[in-house]
């Protein structure tokens, strides 16, 4: 049925879909719908709009309870972006970075990650980032990947480039990993920035 109408938080109401896992595929796919439609300047699509939709993948293990709550972790995670899209001034590009405060506490029960990071999905395949419907509306995708205070940091003093780049050569991914080691303590930032 959706949210139309029944949201009671701020900002507009989210519709998230998902895709089960299958096969081999041990994660769900979830993806807001129809969310973040903005002029953009796009001269195919209609008006000069596109859309812009948040992404994340949630690790499925079989075990119902704790499947469902990593489910609506991520489904909750990529509506509350989608809604910040349109309530608040928000750079959304690869390796931008959102903290909700100026010390920034755990944001998810025993994890360490402060923040988030947003990038480019990978995990359906490469190229998966834009898609040109058959009216000519461009969607682009993008994903919050939490991130460590470090990381946080890094992208603070080195830019946003240079945290995607980063986490990218870390193996970061869309999927929702509370516990993934931070790039930085895997030495990757000396190693990409020469200690710089």
């Amino acid at each position: 049925d959706g949210w139309a109408g029944k949201s009671k938080e701020p900002g507009p109401p989210v519709d998230v879909m998902v895709v089960p896992p299958e096969g081999e595929r041990r994660f769900a796919y979830v993806c807001t719908f129809g969310c973040s439609l903005k002029k953009a300047g796009d001269a195919l699509a209609p008006a000069g709009k596109k859309r812009l939709e948040f992404v994340l993948a949630a690790p499925q293990t079989g075990e119902a309870k704790a499947d469902l709550a990593t489910l609506n972790l991520a489904a909750n995670t990529v509506r509350q972006f989608a809604k910040l899209a349109h309530m608040q001034s928000v750079r959304v590009t690869p390796g931008e970075t959102v903290q909700f405060s100026r010390e920034p506490k755990p944001m998810f029960a025993g994890s360490k990650q402060v923040g988030f990071a947003f990038a480019a999905p990978r995990l359906p395949a490469d190229g998966f980032d834009t898609l040109r419907l058959q009216d000519g509306e461009l969607v682009r995708f993008i994903a919050p990947i939490p991130i460590y205070r470090q990381e946080l940091e890094m992208g603070g003093q080195k830019g946003a480039d240079a945290l995607a780049k980063a986490l990218l050569k870390g193996g970061v991914t869309e999927m929702l990993d509370l516990h993934r080691q931070p790039v930085a303590k895997q030495g990757l930032l000396a190693k990409i920035f020469g200690g710089k």
